[in-house]
């Protein structure tokens, strides 16, 4: 075509080779998966906070709280990490689910306590586990 190298557009404009190597050198990668319209669904650990699209889609996917038993409506409930957000894990779709103000507060301070298992491709389920009560011996 007779052009010089760079990188073409959206807009139909090419972005200069030299102003690309600037980019490469200043900017930071982020991942970012989005659906056919548009929406957010996967953003990797730059963002904490699920999008509304994750929202809508975390509340189409489960009907209540994902702790086994909890009766909570997932349209009331905390959107949480399947891996705690401040152990790494990521703000994809596929790890995100509805936990009740209890339960996400609880499987955060104590993560010994649930166990989790996968219920679908991209569904989870945790079990909690009570503590075996202790007797006082006098």
């Amino acid at each position: 075509m007779g052009t010089v190298p760079g990188l073409l557009l959206a807009t139909g404009q090419m972005l200069p080779v030299t102003s690309v190597h600037r980019l490469a050198r200043t900017s930071t990668l982020m991942r970012l998966v989005m659906d056919a319209e548009g929406q957010v669904l996967d953003m990797g650990r730059k963002v904490r906070l699920a999008t509304p699209a994750q929202r809508r889609a975390i509340f189409a996917r489960y009907a209540t709280c994902w702790i086994d038993g909890c009766p909570l409506p997932a349209t009331m409930c905390q959107i949480d990490h399947a891996d705690n957000w401040s152990t790494g894990g990521l703000t994809d779709l596929k790890l995100l689910g509805p936990a009740c103000q209890l339960h996400n507060r609880d499987r955060y301070q104590h993560p010994h306590r649930y166990t989790r298992r996968q219920t679908g491709t991209d569904r989870w389920t945790f079990t909690y586990h009570r503590l075996a009560a202790t007797r006082l011996r006098v």
